[in-house]
Protein backbone atom coordinates (compact mmCIF):
# COMPACT_ATOMS: atom_id res chain seq x y z
CA UNK A 1 0.00 0.00 0.00
CA UNK A 2 1.41 3.38 -1.00
CA UNK A 3 2.12 5.93 1.70
CA UNK A 4 -0.62 8.34 0.58
CA UNK A 5 -3.15 5.52 0.38
CA UNK A 6 -2.12 4.23 3.79
CA UNK A 7 -2.54 7.70 5.31
CA UNK A 8 -6.01 8.05 3.77
CA UNK A 9 -6.88 4.57 4.99
CA UNK A 10 -5.75 5.41 8.52
CA UNK A 11 -7.73 8.67 8.53
CA UNK A 12 -10.94 6.89 7.49
CA UNK A 13 -10.46 4.19 10.11
CA UNK A 14 -9.75 6.74 12.86
CA UNK A 15 -12.89 8.66 11.85
CA UNK A 16 -14.85 5.42 12.15
CA UNK A 17 -13.50 4.78 15.65
CA UNK A 18 -14.17 8.35 16.78
CA UNK A 19 -17.68 8.30 15.30
CA UNK A 20 -18.54 5.51 17.72
CA UNK A 21 -18.23 8.06 20.53
CA UNK A 22 -20.52 10.61 18.82
CA UNK A 23 -24.27 10.71 19.58
CA UNK A 24 -25.72 8.25 17.10
CA UNK A 25 -29.32 8.28 18.34
CA UNK A 26 -31.76 10.62 20.07
CA UNK A 27 -34.63 9.40 22.22
CA UNK A 28 -37.15 12.25 22.17
CA UNK A 29 -39.51 12.62 25.10
CA UNK A 30 -43.02 11.84 23.84
CA UNK A 31 -45.38 13.09 26.56
CA UNK A 32 -48.19 13.41 24.03
CA UNK A 33 -47.79 9.78 23.13
CA UNK A 34 -47.74 8.82 26.78
CA UNK A 35 -51.12 10.58 27.25
CA UNK A 36 -52.70 8.75 24.33
CA UNK A 37 -53.52 5.74 26.46
CA UNK A 38 -55.18 7.86 29.16
CA UNK A 39 -57.13 9.80 26.52
CA UNK A 40 -58.37 6.59 24.96
CA UNK A 41 -59.57 5.28 28.32
CA UNK A 42 -61.28 8.57 29.18
CA UNK A 43 -62.98 8.65 25.80
CA UNK A 44 -64.39 5.25 26.57
CA UNK A 45 -65.80 6.49 29.87
CA UNK A 46 -67.45 9.46 28.13
CA UNK A 47 -69.01 7.23 25.48
CA UNK A 48 -70.28 4.82 28.12
CA UNK A 49 -71.87 7.61 30.19
CA UNK A 50 -73.52 9.13 27.11
CA UNK A 51 -74.90 5.76 26.05
CA UNK A 52 -76.36 5.22 29.51
CA UNK A 53 -77.96 8.69 29.46
CA UNK A 54 -79.53 8.12 26.06
CA UNK A 55 -80.90 4.76 27.16
CA UNK A 56 -82.59 6.31 30.20
CA UNK A 57 -84.13 9.11 28.11
CA UNK A 58 -85.48 6.69 25.50
CA UNK A 59 -86.79 4.25 28.10
CA UNK A 60 -88.82 6.82 30.03
CA UNK A 61 -88.56 4.79 33.23
CA UNK A 62 -86.09 7.03 35.06
CA UNK A 63 -87.04 10.14 36.96
CA UNK A 64 -85.94 13.64 35.91
CA UNK A 65 -83.63 13.74 38.93
CA UNK A 66 -81.80 10.57 37.84
CA UNK A 67 -81.50 11.81 34.27
CA UNK A 68 -80.13 15.17 35.46
CA UNK A 69 -77.64 13.38 37.67
CA UNK A 70 -76.47 11.30 34.70
CA UNK A 71 -76.09 14.47 32.59
CA UNK A 72 -73.77 15.92 35.23
CA UNK A 73 -71.75 12.71 35.20
CA UNK A 74 -71.39 12.90 31.42
CA UNK A 75 -70.27 16.52 31.69
CA UNK A 76 -67.76 15.63 34.39
CA UNK A 77 -66.19 12.87 32.28
CA UNK A 78 -66.15 15.19 29.27
CA UNK A 79 -64.31 17.86 31.30
CA UNK A 80 -61.65 15.29 32.23
CA UNK A 81 -61.28 14.34 28.57
CA UNK A 82 -60.95 17.99 27.55
CA UNK A 83 -58.28 18.51 30.19
CA UNK A 84 -56.26 15.54 28.89
CA UNK A 85 -56.59 16.76 25.30
CA UNK A 86 -55.41 20.22 26.34
CA UNK A 87 -52.47 18.69 28.20
CA UNK A 88 -51.57 16.64 25.12
CA UNK A 89 -51.74 19.70 22.87
CA UNK A 90 -49.52 21.65 25.25
CA UNK A 91 -46.99 18.80 25.39
CA UNK A 92 -46.93 18.55 21.60
CA UNK A 93 -46.29 22.27 21.15
CA UNK A 94 -43.72 22.49 23.91
CA UNK A 95 -41.79 19.41 22.81
CA UNK A 96 -39.66 17.68 25.43
CA UNK A 97 -36.19 16.78 26.44
CA UNK A 98 -34.23 14.20 24.49
CA UNK A 99 -31.70 11.63 25.59
CA UNK A 100 -28.59 11.06 23.48
CA UNK A 101 -26.85 7.75 22.93
CA UNK A 102 -23.53 6.88 21.33
CA UNK A 103 -22.23 3.42 20.44
CA UNK A 104 -19.50 3.69 23.04
CA UNK A 105 -19.16 3.31 25.96
CA UNK A 106 -22.31 1.39 25.09
CA UNK A 107 -25.03 1.86 27.70
CA UNK A 108 -28.56 3.07 27.05
CA UNK A 109 -29.55 6.08 29.21
CA UNK A 110 -30.85 5.00 32.61
CA UNK A 111 -34.14 6.89 32.07
CA UNK A 112 -35.10 4.62 29.17
CA UNK A 113 -37.19 1.52 29.69
CA UNK A 114 -37.77 -1.28 27.22
CA UNK A 115 -41.42 -1.92 26.34
CA UNK A 116 -41.74 -5.52 27.45
CA UNK A 117 -45.28 -5.75 26.07
CA UNK A 118 -43.93 -5.34 22.54
CA UNK A 119 -41.36 -8.06 23.16
CA UNK A 120 -43.99 -10.42 24.58
CA UNK A 121 -46.39 -9.71 21.73
CA UNK A 122 -44.13 -9.98 18.69
CA UNK A 123 -41.25 -12.14 19.96
CA UNK A 124 -38.90 -10.20 17.71
CA UNK A 125 -36.50 -8.61 20.15
CA UNK A 126 -33.71 -10.08 22.20
CA UNK A 127 -33.84 -8.83 25.78
CA UNK A 128 -30.19 -9.71 26.39
CA UNK A 129 -28.90 -6.17 25.92
CA UNK A 130 -25.45 -6.82 27.46
CA UNK A 131 -24.83 -9.07 24.45
CA UNK A 132 -25.63 -6.11 22.20
CA UNK A 133 -23.16 -3.91 24.05
CA UNK A 134 -20.54 -6.65 23.73
CA UNK A 135 -21.19 -6.74 19.99
CA UNK A 136 -20.55 -2.99 19.79
CA UNK A 137 -17.20 -3.33 21.55
CA UNK A 138 -16.26 -6.24 19.28
CA UNK A 139 -16.96 -4.03 16.25
CA UNK A 140 -14.70 -1.34 17.72
CA UNK A 141 -11.98 -3.93 18.39
CA UNK A 142 -12.16 -5.37 14.86
CA UNK A 143 -11.78 -1.94 13.24
CA UNK A 144 -8.89 -1.09 15.57
CA UNK A 145 -7.15 -4.42 14.87
CA UNK A 146 -7.53 -3.92 11.11
CA UNK A 147 -6.01 -0.44 11.40
CA UNK A 148 -3.03 -1.67 13.44
CA UNK A 149 -2.34 -4.64 11.15
CA UNK A 150 -2.42 -2.52 8.00
CA UNK A 151 0.02 -0.09 9.57
CA UNK A 152 2.34 -3.04 10.28
CA UNK A 153 2.21 -4.53 6.77
CA UNK A 154 4.78 -2.15 5.36
CA UNK A 155 4.98 -2.10 1.58
CA UNK A 156 4.14 -5.76 1.04
CA UNK A 157 1.02 -5.97 -1.11
CA UNK A 158 0.05 -9.39 0.24
CA UNK A 159 0.99 -10.97 3.55
CA UNK A 160 -0.52 -12.79 6.51
CA UNK A 161 -1.10 -9.46 8.23
CA UNK A 162 -2.92 -8.28 5.11
CA UNK A 163 -5.21 -11.32 5.23
CA UNK A 164 -5.94 -10.99 8.95
CA UNK A 165 -6.55 -7.25 8.57
CA UNK A 166 -9.02 -7.84 5.72
CA UNK A 167 -10.85 -10.46 7.75
CA UNK A 168 -11.08 -8.27 10.88
CA UNK A 169 -12.08 -5.25 8.77
CA UNK A 170 -14.94 -7.13 7.11
CA UNK A 171 -16.23 -8.43 10.44
CA UNK A 172 -16.13 -4.90 11.84
CA UNK A 173 -18.21 -3.54 8.95
CA UNK A 174 -20.82 -6.28 9.33
CA UNK A 175 -21.10 -5.70 13.08
CA UNK A 176 -21.44 -1.92 12.66
CA UNK A 177 -24.34 -2.36 10.23
CA UNK A 178 -25.92 -4.94 12.52
CA UNK A 179 -25.62 -2.65 15.54
CA UNK A 180 -27.24 0.24 13.65
CA UNK A 181 -30.20 -1.90 12.62
CA UNK A 182 -30.47 -3.36 16.10
CA UNK A 183 -30.47 0.06 17.76
CA UNK A 184 -33.37 1.22 15.60
CA UNK A 185 -35.37 -1.87 16.60
CA UNK A 186 -35.25 -1.30 20.37
CA UNK A 187 -38.90 -0.89 21.54
CA UNK A 188 -38.59 2.07 23.93
CA UNK A 189 -41.34 2.54 26.50
CA UNK A 190 -43.19 5.85 26.77
CA UNK A 191 -42.78 8.72 27.61
CA UNK A 192 -39.71 8.40 25.33
CA UNK A 193 -39.98 7.46 21.66
CA UNK A 194 -37.88 4.96 19.75
CA UNK A 195 -34.42 5.91 18.55
CA UNK A 196 -33.98 8.56 15.88
CA UNK A 197 -30.74 7.64 14.12
CA UNK A 198 -28.45 10.51 13.18
CA UNK A 199 -27.95 10.28 9.43
CA UNK A 200 -24.55 12.00 9.46
CA UNK A 201 -23.02 9.81 12.17
CA UNK A 202 -24.54 6.68 10.65
CA UNK A 203 -23.09 7.62 7.26
CA UNK A 204 -19.65 8.07 8.83
CA UNK A 205 -19.88 4.73 10.62
CA UNK A 206 -20.88 2.86 7.46
CA UNK A 207 -19.24 4.73 4.60
CA UNK A 208 -15.79 5.32 6.12
CA UNK A 209 -14.93 1.67 6.85
CA UNK A 210 -16.39 0.52 3.51
CA UNK A 211 -14.32 3.07 1.55
CA UNK A 212 -11.27 2.14 3.62
CA UNK A 213 -11.89 -1.54 2.88
CA UNK A 214 -12.10 -0.79 -0.84
CA UNK A 215 -8.79 1.11 -0.63
CA UNK A 216 -7.27 -1.77 1.29
CA UNK A 217 -8.29 -4.33 -1.32
CA UNK A 218 -7.36 -2.15 -4.31
CA UNK A 219 -3.90 -1.56 -2.86
CA UNK A 220 -2.85 -4.98 -4.13
CA UNK A 221 -0.88 -4.41 -7.30
CA UNK A 222 -2.37 -7.41 -9.07
CA UNK A 223 -6.08 -6.70 -9.44
CA UNK A 224 -6.76 -10.36 -10.24
CA UNK A 225 -5.11 -11.41 -7.00
CA UNK A 226 -7.10 -8.73 -5.22
CA UNK A 227 -10.35 -10.26 -6.41
CA UNK A 228 -9.13 -13.69 -5.39
CA UNK A 229 -8.43 -12.46 -1.87
CA UNK A 230 -11.84 -10.85 -1.63
CA UNK A 231 -13.48 -14.02 -2.89
CA UNK A 232 -11.50 -16.19 -0.47
CA UNK A 233 -12.41 -13.88 2.41
CA UNK A 234 -16.10 -14.22 1.61
CA UNK A 235 -15.78 -18.00 1.34
CA UNK A 236 -14.00 -18.07 4.70
CA UNK A 237 -16.87 -16.18 6.29
CA UNK A 238 -19.39 -18.56 4.76
CA UNK A 239 -17.41 -21.52 6.10
CA UNK A 240 -17.05 -20.06 9.60
CA UNK A 241 -20.66 -18.91 10.08
CA UNK A 242 -22.15 -22.44 10.53
CA UNK A 243 -19.58 -23.33 13.19
CA UNK A 244 -20.11 -19.99 14.93
CA UNK A 245 -23.88 -20.46 14.88
CA UNK A 246 -23.45 -23.92 16.40
CA UNK A 247 -21.40 -22.44 19.25
CA UNK A 248 -23.85 -19.57 19.71
CA UNK A 249 -26.87 -21.89 19.80
CA UNK A 250 -25.14 -23.93 22.49
CA UNK A 251 -25.54 -20.86 24.73
CA UNK A 252 -29.19 -20.12 23.83
CA UNK A 253 -32.47 -21.58 25.03
CA UNK A 254 -34.62 -23.86 22.86
CA UNK A 255 -37.29 -21.17 22.62
CA UNK A 256 -34.78 -18.59 21.33
CA UNK A 257 -33.37 -21.05 18.79
CA UNK A 258 -36.82 -21.85 17.41
CA UNK A 259 -37.85 -18.19 17.39
CA UNK A 260 -35.00 -16.53 15.52
CA UNK A 261 -31.43 -16.76 14.24
CA UNK A 262 -28.72 -14.96 16.20
CA UNK A 263 -24.96 -14.53 15.90
CA UNK A 264 -24.63 -13.23 19.46
CA UNK A 265 -24.06 -15.74 22.30
CA UNK A 266 -26.79 -16.15 24.89
CA UNK A 267 -26.72 -16.85 28.61
CA UNK A 268 -28.18 -20.38 28.78
CA UNK A 269 -24.96 -22.40 28.50
CA UNK A 270 -25.22 -23.45 32.16
CA UNK A 271 -28.82 -24.62 31.88
CA UNK A 272 -28.05 -26.46 28.63
CA UNK A 273 -25.20 -28.23 30.40
CA UNK A 274 -27.55 -29.26 33.20
CA UNK A 275 -30.02 -30.66 30.67
CA UNK A 276 -27.16 -32.46 28.93
CA UNK A 277 -25.86 -34.13 32.08
CA UNK A 278 -29.37 -34.98 33.31
CA UNK A 279 -29.83 -37.29 30.30
CA UNK A 280 -27.03 -39.64 31.42
CA UNK A 281 -24.78 -38.02 28.85
CA UNK A 282 -21.34 -38.94 30.20
CA UNK A 283 -18.96 -36.56 28.47
CA UNK A 284 -15.83 -38.17 29.90
CA UNK A 285 -16.84 -41.64 28.68
CA UNK A 286 -17.64 -40.38 25.20
CA UNK A 287 -14.36 -38.46 24.94
CA UNK A 288 -12.38 -41.45 26.19
CA UNK A 289 -13.89 -43.93 23.75
CA UNK A 290 -13.69 -41.56 20.78
CA UNK A 291 -10.08 -40.66 21.61
CA UNK A 292 -9.02 -44.32 21.92
CA UNK A 293 -10.59 -45.19 18.58
CA UNK A 294 -9.37 -42.04 16.81
CA UNK A 295 -5.75 -42.13 17.98
CA UNK A 296 -5.42 -45.93 17.73
CA UNK A 297 -6.81 -46.17 14.22
CA UNK A 298 -4.83 -43.11 13.11
CA UNK A 299 -1.50 -44.57 14.23
CA UNK A 300 -2.15 -47.93 12.57
CA UNK A 301 -3.52 -46.38 9.39
CA UNK A 302 -0.65 -43.94 8.91
CA UNK A 303 2.18 -46.35 9.71
CA UNK A 304 1.03 -49.41 7.76
CA UNK A 305 -0.27 -47.37 4.83
CA UNK A 306 3.11 -45.65 4.58
CA UNK A 307 4.80 -49.05 4.64
CA UNK A 308 2.48 -50.36 1.90
CA UNK A 309 3.06 -47.32 -0.29
CA UNK A 310 6.82 -47.70 0.23
CA UNK A 311 6.57 -51.32 -0.91
CA UNK A 312 4.70 -50.40 -4.08
CA UNK A 313 7.27 -47.69 -4.83
CA UNK A 314 10.54 -49.50 -4.08
CA UNK A 315 9.92 -53.21 -4.71
CA UNK A 316 9.37 -54.09 -8.35
CA UNK A 317 7.76 -57.56 -8.44
CA UNK A 318 5.30 -59.37 -10.63
CA UNK A 319 1.77 -58.26 -9.90
CA UNK A 320 2.84 -54.90 -8.47
CA UNK A 321 0.63 -52.91 -10.81
CA UNK A 322 -2.23 -55.40 -10.46
CA UNK A 323 -2.21 -55.19 -6.66
CA UNK A 324 -2.06 -51.41 -6.82
CA UNK A 325 -5.05 -51.49 -9.17
CA UNK A 326 -6.88 -53.61 -6.58
CA UNK A 327 -6.14 -50.96 -3.96
CA UNK A 328 -7.54 -48.30 -6.29
CA UNK A 329 -10.64 -50.43 -6.86
CA UNK A 330 -11.21 -50.68 -3.11
CA UNK A 331 -11.38 -46.88 -2.96
CA UNK A 332 -14.32 -47.02 -5.37
CA UNK A 333 -16.39 -49.29 -3.07
CA UNK A 334 -18.49 -47.43 -0.46
CA UNK A 335 -18.05 -48.68 3.09
CA UNK A 336 -21.82 -49.12 3.49
CA UNK A 337 -21.79 -51.84 0.81
CA UNK A 338 -19.54 -54.08 2.89
CA UNK A 339 -21.14 -53.12 6.22
CA UNK A 340 -23.30 -56.23 6.58
CA UNK A 341 -20.47 -58.63 5.78
CA UNK A 342 -18.12 -56.73 8.10
CA UNK A 343 -20.60 -56.97 10.97
CA UNK A 344 -21.19 -60.72 10.43
CA UNK A 345 -17.45 -61.36 10.37
CA UNK A 346 -16.86 -59.41 13.58
CA UNK A 347 -19.81 -61.16 15.23
CA UNK A 348 -18.51 -64.62 14.32
CA UNK A 349 -15.05 -63.94 15.76
CA UNK A 350 -16.52 -62.36 18.91
CA UNK A 351 -15.28 -58.81 18.33
CA UNK A 352 -18.56 -56.96 18.88
CA UNK A 353 -18.65 -54.60 21.88
CA UNK A 354 -14.89 -54.27 21.57
CA UNK A 355 -13.05 -51.09 20.64
CA UNK A 356 -10.38 -53.12 18.85
CA UNK A 357 -12.94 -53.96 16.17
CA UNK A 358 -12.93 -50.28 15.25
CA UNK A 359 -9.14 -49.84 15.46
CA UNK A 360 -7.54 -52.87 13.78
CA UNK A 361 -9.40 -52.67 10.41
CA UNK A 362 -7.97 -49.19 9.88
CA UNK A 363 -4.68 -50.87 8.90
CA UNK A 364 -6.19 -51.35 5.43
CA UNK A 365 -6.71 -47.73 4.34
CA UNK A 366 -6.66 -47.73 0.54
CA UNK A 367 -7.03 -43.97 0.10
CA UNK A 368 -4.11 -43.34 2.46
CA UNK A 369 -1.94 -45.80 0.52
CA UNK A 370 -2.75 -43.98 -2.72
CA UNK A 371 -1.87 -40.58 -1.24
CA UNK A 372 1.43 -41.83 0.23
CA UNK A 373 2.47 -43.48 -3.03
CA UNK A 374 1.83 -40.25 -4.93
CA UNK A 375 3.87 -38.40 -2.34
CA UNK A 376 6.79 -40.82 -2.71
CA UNK A 377 6.63 -40.54 -6.49
CA UNK A 378 7.22 -36.79 -6.19
CA UNK A 379 9.62 -36.58 -3.25
CA UNK A 380 11.58 -39.81 -2.85
CA UNK A 381 14.67 -41.11 -4.64
CA UNK A 382 15.31 -44.87 -4.68
CA UNK A 383 19.04 -44.14 -4.68
CA UNK A 384 18.72 -43.41 -0.95
CA UNK A 385 17.54 -46.98 -0.37
CA UNK A 386 20.31 -48.42 -2.52
CA UNK A 387 22.94 -46.43 -0.65
CA UNK A 388 21.56 -47.61 2.69
CA UNK A 389 21.61 -51.23 1.54
CA UNK A 390 25.25 -50.89 0.50
CA UNK A 391 26.02 -49.65 4.02
CA UNK A 392 24.38 -52.79 5.42
CA UNK A 393 21.14 -51.28 6.63
CA UNK A 394 18.18 -53.66 6.94
CA UNK A 395 14.86 -53.11 5.17
CA UNK A 396 12.86 -52.20 8.28
CA UNK A 397 15.59 -49.89 9.48
CA UNK A 398 15.69 -48.18 6.08
CA UNK A 399 11.96 -47.62 6.27
CA UNK A 400 11.90 -46.42 9.88
CA UNK A 401 14.99 -44.20 9.85
CA UNK A 402 15.19 -42.92 6.26
CA UNK A 403 11.77 -43.12 4.62
CA UNK A 404 9.51 -42.11 7.52
CA UNK A 405 11.29 -38.77 8.19
CA UNK A 406 10.89 -37.90 4.51
CA UNK A 407 7.17 -38.68 4.68
CA UNK A 408 6.45 -36.55 7.77
CA UNK A 409 4.41 -33.86 5.91
CA UNK A 410 2.29 -36.49 4.16
CA UNK A 411 1.88 -38.50 7.36
CA UNK A 412 0.78 -35.40 9.27
CA UNK A 413 -1.77 -34.60 6.57
CA UNK A 414 -3.27 -38.07 6.37
CA UNK A 415 -3.02 -38.48 10.14
CA UNK A 416 -5.28 -35.47 10.63
CA UNK A 417 -7.68 -36.71 7.96
CA UNK A 418 -7.76 -40.20 9.47
CA UNK A 419 -8.34 -38.83 12.96
CA UNK A 420 -11.22 -36.63 11.79
CA UNK A 421 -12.80 -39.58 9.99
CA UNK A 422 -12.45 -41.91 12.98
CA UNK A 423 -13.70 -39.27 15.44
CA UNK A 424 -16.81 -38.55 13.35
CA UNK A 425 -17.51 -42.19 12.49
CA UNK A 426 -21.08 -43.00 13.50
CA UNK A 427 -22.25 -45.96 11.41
CA UNK A 428 -19.55 -48.52 12.27
CA UNK A 429 -19.66 -47.97 16.08
CA UNK A 430 -23.46 -48.11 15.86
CA UNK A 431 -23.23 -51.57 14.25
CA UNK A 432 -20.64 -53.02 16.61
CA UNK A 433 -21.16 -51.32 19.98
CA UNK A 434 -24.27 -51.82 22.10
CA UNK A 435 -22.66 -51.44 25.52
CA UNK A 436 -23.41 -47.95 26.89
CA UNK A 437 -19.94 -47.73 28.45
CA UNK A 438 -18.35 -48.04 24.99
CA UNK A 439 -20.44 -45.46 23.14
CA UNK A 440 -18.62 -42.73 21.22
CA UNK A 441 -19.51 -39.04 21.13
CA UNK A 442 -21.40 -39.20 17.79
CA UNK A 443 -23.54 -42.03 19.17
CA UNK A 444 -24.26 -40.06 22.34
CA UNK A 445 -25.20 -36.92 20.40
CA UNK A 446 -27.76 -38.94 18.43
CA UNK A 447 -29.47 -39.83 21.72
CA UNK A 448 -30.10 -36.14 22.49
CA UNK A 449 -33.02 -35.92 20.08
CA UNK A 450 -35.43 -35.75 23.03
CA UNK A 451 -38.88 -37.21 23.56
CA UNK A 452 -42.05 -36.75 21.51
CA UNK A 453 -43.17 -33.80 23.62
CA UNK A 454 -40.07 -31.62 23.78
CA UNK A 455 -36.67 -31.34 22.13
CA UNK A 456 -33.93 -29.44 23.92
CA UNK A 457 -32.17 -27.88 20.96
CA UNK A 458 -29.78 -25.94 23.19
CA UNK A 459 -28.39 -29.10 24.77
CA UNK A 460 -28.15 -30.75 21.33
CA UNK A 461 -26.05 -27.86 20.01
CA UNK A 462 -23.92 -28.00 23.15
CA UNK A 463 -23.29 -31.70 22.56
CA UNK A 464 -22.37 -31.01 18.93
CA UNK A 465 -20.01 -28.25 20.04
CA UNK A 466 -18.26 -30.54 22.50
CA UNK A 467 -17.94 -33.17 19.77
CA UNK A 468 -16.54 -30.77 17.19
CA UNK A 469 -14.23 -28.81 19.51
CA UNK A 470 -11.30 -31.31 19.47
CA UNK A 471 -11.46 -31.53 15.68
CA UNK A 472 -11.40 -27.76 15.29
CA UNK A 473 -8.43 -27.50 17.64
CA UNK A 474 -6.51 -30.25 15.82
CA UNK A 475 -7.25 -28.79 12.40
CA UNK A 476 -6.24 -25.23 13.24
CA UNK A 477 -3.11 -26.45 15.03
CA UNK A 478 -1.92 -28.63 12.13
CA UNK A 479 -3.53 -27.01 9.09
CA UNK A 480 -0.12 -26.00 7.71
CA UNK A 481 0.81 -29.69 7.43
CA UNK A 482 -2.35 -30.38 5.45
CA UNK A 483 -1.53 -27.60 3.00
CA UNK A 484 2.12 -28.64 2.70
CA UNK A 485 1.29 -32.32 2.31
CA UNK A 486 -1.35 -31.78 -0.34
CA UNK A 487 0.91 -29.39 -2.26
CA UNK A 488 3.85 -31.79 -2.24
CA UNK A 489 1.87 -34.96 -2.80
CA UNK A 490 -0.31 -33.58 -5.55
CA UNK A 491 2.52 -32.54 -7.92
CA UNK A 492 4.70 -35.13 -9.60
CA UNK A 493 8.03 -33.90 -10.83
Amino acid sequence: MKSATKIAFAVLMVITLLAMFLPIAQFQENTAGALSGDIEKQQGKVDSAQTQLQRWIDGGKKSEADIEKQRKKVQKEQDKLDALLAQQAEASSAGGESLGYSFLPGQLPAELEIDQSVINQYKLYDTNFPAYYTCVWVAFAMIAIALILVMLTGNKPVSKLYTFASFAHLIGIILIIYNLLRLGAFPIKLPYANAEISGLVAALLVACPIVAFAMHISSVHNSKRSMIYVFCTVLSLLAIVPFWMMIVNATRSSQDIQRSVSLIPGSFAGSNWQVLTSKNWNVATGFRNSAIIAFGSTLLSVYFSAMTAYGFKVYQFKGNKFLYAVVMAIIMIPGQVTGTGFFMFMYQIGMTNNLLALIIPSIAAAATVFFFRQYLEANFQISLVEAARIDGCGEFRIFNTIVLPIMVPAMATMGIMAMIGAWNNYLTPLMLLSDSSLKTLPMMVQELRGDIYRTEYGSIYLGLTLTAAPLLIVYFAFSKYIIAGVALGGVKE
